[in-house]
């Protein structure tokens, strides 16, 4: 994991329960992956986020208020995202959002035609939006 765009001791240590971080994780083996992850506490050495998790469920994770990464098992840091504004962040997940619904409701009846065509509609859509902005 990239040291460079990791947050700064400060920045932990300003984080207040209800902000909004980014979680990466993966960035051994090639791209890395950002979840977006909501602060439930903060102490002294530890910062505690709360993380959907990819099947809807929520995980709480703990992570050093010295450096930022996760003090469980698995690689995992706090970093800084490139977009600073909160309107943009909420954008961004809005819009893959109808995805992942469309997703889960397919997933659990995979024969349902009417499922899967409202997941390509989604994806669809989502592209059309993305290579159009």
């Amino acid at each position: 994991m990239s040291a460079g765009h990791r947050l700064t001791t400060e920045q932990l240590a300003a984080l207040a329960p209800g902000d909004t971080v980014t979680i990466e994780t993966g960035s051994d083996f090639g791209r890395s992956r950002h979840t977006p992850g909501t602060v439930v506490r903060t102490g002294p050495s530890h910062v505690v986020v709360s993380v959907e998790g990819p099947r809807g469920g929520t995980f709480i994770e703990r992570y050093s208020a010295r450096d930022g990464r996760r003090d469980s098992g698995g690689r995992a840091q706090l970093v800084a995202t490139d977009t600073d504004n909160p309107a943009t962040r909420d954008l961004l997940r809005r819009r893959t959002q109808r995805i992942d619904t469309a997703y889960r409701q397919w997933s659990r009846r995979r024969a349902d035609v009417a499922a899967l065509r409202e997941l390509q509609d989604a994806i669809s859509d989502y592209m059309a939006e993305t290579l159009t902005s």
